[in-house]
């Protein structure tokens, strides 16, 4: 029984030595990669990123995007589902296109705001429910593009009043690097 529990004891350090050995290959080999990485991207970061404007499709992986319309609004709904802005409801029309040959879902991960200090909004759940609620859509998150096809649909973000440089950051997956848009405000 001793002379198991001594084999037993045995492998298992070998295997945390290969496991400390295998970490310490991998940590050499990122910091070489985030070296090479931080160059590439500083590369990337000196050429201007062209941002799109209104009614100018953007590409990012599969997915094409464009913003055909914005409006601001205080209030969204009806009597049954109305819902005040904290700050205004800003609401961006968009059309994605599947380019790709599998389906695709949208998240809300992938759609997102920023402003000129730098502040980033995610959509307004309660602005999003209160307009779909009083006009009978269905929410644009969570639909399913099918390759060669697109939906069109608006999405809600409740933005401070004085926000400005507005640009729509648009991703065509949860791990894309996006593209811009310019929102004109």
């Amino acid at each position: 029984m001793k002379k198991i529990l001594k084999i037993v004891g045995i492998i298992f350090v070998v295997i945390i030595v290969l496991g400390v050995i295998s970490s310490l290959g991998k940590s050499g080999n990122n910091s070489s990669n985030n070296t090479n990485n931080a160059a590439t991207t500083a590369n990337t970061n000196n050429q201007p990123k062209a941002i799109a404007k209104i009614g100018e499709p953007v590409q990012d992986g599969d997915l094409m995007f464009t913003a055909t319309e914005v409006n601001t609004t205080s209030t969204l709904g009806n009597q049954f589902s109305r819902k005040d802005a904290q700050g205004i409801f800003y609401i961006v029309t968009l059309k994605i296109e599947n380019k790709g040959k599998e389906t695709k879902t949208i998240d809300s991960s992938m759609i997102n705001l920023t402003d000129s200090q730098g502040r980033k909004f995610d959509r307004s759940i309660d602005g999003q429910t209160a307009k779909g609620l009083s006009q009978g859509q269905v929410d644009l998150f969570l639909q399913q593009v099918q390759p060669g096809l697109g939906v069109t649909g608006d999405i809600v973000f409740d933005i401070p009043k004085d926000a400005t440089g507005l640009k729509l950051l648009v991703k065509g997956s949860l791990f894309g690097s996006g593209q811009q848009i310019d929102l004109g405000k």
